[in-house]
């Protein structure tokens, strides 16, 4: 028994030793680990977000066209959905009748401007007193009101587009008896297309802070200006904005892609870093520091909204020109050194 507890003692001691040498090694190896790091300066930007809502196109007028006259419609030179110009013929009236007022008129107009003339000669041979000649004047003024109003009438037999726009209805057929005033056209005002969207609350309450707004149909960007808006939210708490195009030309009904940059306030303008930079510790924001000896230092920092790049403004606690880690950050220490590599080309998103 003797012998054998002389023999288990040292091998007990050996092992003893042993792990506690391997203990040792482990531990100084942990020590001399140094973690990589890969660090991103500052950026000084401008906050602003864009935000992006879905669009539809559509008219901000629609004029009602018919003619100045009664008549029956001789033609109809358009249809529905066909674009005009400002001065195209559209329709035309039976214009027979005001055609031989025009005649008419034009004959006694002739007639009395013959006597006239014939009168005036007497009078300046002092052969006609002066309110006869006079008399014969009037009379001849108001034959020519006549003949204008008859030419007048006779024009308005022809129907024309007052503006650039889009046929929307035709009211009436050819042959078809027409008041005057009735609308025989609905055109859509191509000058006053507008876009409409719907937006939260928050983005309604930002409207005065809209920097710039545009849409994009099938790859084209076409710039948009705030025109008015519903201050009343409909049944699913959505305000309507309206947009006029400024360029371009857009059909009513064509959906949009609306992009609106709102600018930030005062307290988010300056330096941005990548949010994968910050870190959470007791409900307050972090990130690690590093310092000209590669010692990272833990420190507090501020944040305020997200830029339009998606990184996130730092209102106090960091200065330009400083090193922040961004890739490695929740295996760190504070005071620990560590080394700071350079992302490779491979390496998509600096995530490594």
């Amino acid at each position: 028994m003797r012998t054998i507890t002389k023999l288990i003692l040292p091998v007990a001691l050996l092992g003893t030793a042993l792990m506690s040498s391997c203990g040792s090694k482990t531990e100084e190896k942990a020590a001399e680990t140094v973690h990589n790091v890969i660090t991103v300066t500052p950026k000084n930007r401008q906050a602003t977000m864009r935000k992006n809502f879905s669009g539809i196109v559509k008219e901000h007028a629609t004029v009602s066209l018919g003619f100045r006259t009664p008549g029956q419609i001789e033609r109809i030179l358009v249809k529905e959905g066909d674009r005009v110009k400002s001065g195209q013929l559209l329709a035309t009236l039976d214009a027979k009748d005001y055609q031989l007022q025009v005649d008419a008129a034009q004959s006694q107009y002739n007639q009395l401007k013959n006597e006239v003339e014939r009168l005036r000669q007497l009078y300046e041979g002092n052969s006609l007193s002066g309110n006869d000649y006079e008399k014969a004047t009037s009379g001849l003024e108001q034959l020519g009101i006549k003949l204008q109003n008859a030419k007048n009438q006779l024009s308005y037999t022809r129907l024309t587009a007052p503006v650039n726009g889009t046929i929307q209805k035709v009211n009436f057929e050819p042959a078809e008896m027409v008041s005057a005033g009735l609308p025989v056209f609905d055109i859509i005002d191509a000058r006053s297309m507008e876009v409409q969207i719907n937006v939260p609350a928050e983005i309604y309450a930002l409207h005065d802070s809209f920097t710039r707004a545009y849409c994009i149909h099938k790859g084209q960007q076409y710039e948009l200006r705030q025109t008015g808006l519903l201050p009343k939210a409909d049944s699913n708490q959505l305000f309507t904005l309206k947009f006029a195009l400024q360029n371009g030309v857009l059909s009513a009904g064509q959906s949009v892609d609306v992009f609106i940059e709102v600018s930030g306030d005062d307290r988010s303008d300056g330096l941005t870093i990548p949010p994968h930079a910050v870190f959470e510790d007791g409900g307050k924001s972090y990130v690690w520091v590093v310092g000209q000896d590669n010692v990272v230092k833990q420190r507090a920092i501020t944040t305020g909204t997200v830029s339009t790049e998606g990184e996130i403004f730092v209102t106090s606690g960091l200065s330009e020109g400083e090193r922040v880690v961004k890739a490695g950050v929740g295996m760190l220490h504070d005071g620990e050194k560590v080394k700071v590599v350079v992302p490779q080309k491979t390496n998509i998103g600096d995530l490594l």
